[in-house]
């Protein structure tokens, strides 16, 4: 019969490691580059791209052949 599991100590070392992250953090030019890539530049890039596309396309009530652009008067 089944004698139980196998404890992998590497698997424990990662899921310890893993747990405790907050307490290894270290910043350094990659992290620093990281975070202002994803939490500043990204929200930027996507706040001028909604304010550029802003009223471009008209979907409400469009009809299956009609244009989807706004007309110019």
């Amino acid at each position: 019969m089944a004698e139980g599991l196998k404890i992998d100590p590497a698997l424990e070392r990662w899921a310890a490691m893993r747990e405790n992250t907050h307490l290894h953090f270290k910043w350094n030019s990659s992290n620093v580059r990281k975070s202002l890539f994803w939490g500043i530049a990204i929200p930027v890039g996507l706040t001028l791209l909604a304010f550029k596309t802003d009223r471009k396309w008209n979907f409400a009530g469009a009809q299956t052949k009609e244009d989807l652009t706004y007309e110019k008067n």
